[in-house]
């Protein structure tokens, strides 16, 4: 289960930079940027961000689990960890995004990495 948070992690990495690379207009294709960003950042985000979730979920039905919220495998149980493990994606996604954007702005240099230019 933890190589499918990782591997999860580094596909929206590549998926957001994509869309980054498309719509940042500092951002150029042809360049060592390019390279740094999308090689050793989509094994980091695999790992790091990857963990990272995989911990959140096993964190969050841990202590699902020792405050007796949850006492059996009902079906309930699952409907709830389930929804609980979808928003943990999304907010998964919502960081990997802000992430890669603060790194592409890093890497050209842009001088204010969060200008209020979108929703993020």
């Amino acid at each position: 289960m933890k190589s499918s948070h990782g591997t999860f992690a580094a596909i929206v990495w590549i998926v957001a930079g994509a869309l980054l690379y498309n719509t940042e207009p500092e951002a150029k294709l042809f360049s060592w940027q390019t390279a740094v960003f999308f090689v050793p950042g989509m094994f980091l985000a695999g790992a790091v961000l990857g963990s990272l979730s995989y911990a959140g979920v096993r964190g969050l039905t841990h202590a699902l689990v020792t405050t007796k919220i949850v006492t059996a495998p009902t079906r309930r149980a699952q409907i709830g960890l389930t929804v609980a493990g979808y928003f943990i994606f999304a907010t998964q996604v919502a960081l990997i995004y802000l992430i890669a954007k603060w790194t592409i702005r890093l890497l050209f240099q842009v001088d204010e990495p969060f200008q209020a230019d979108g929703p993020f």
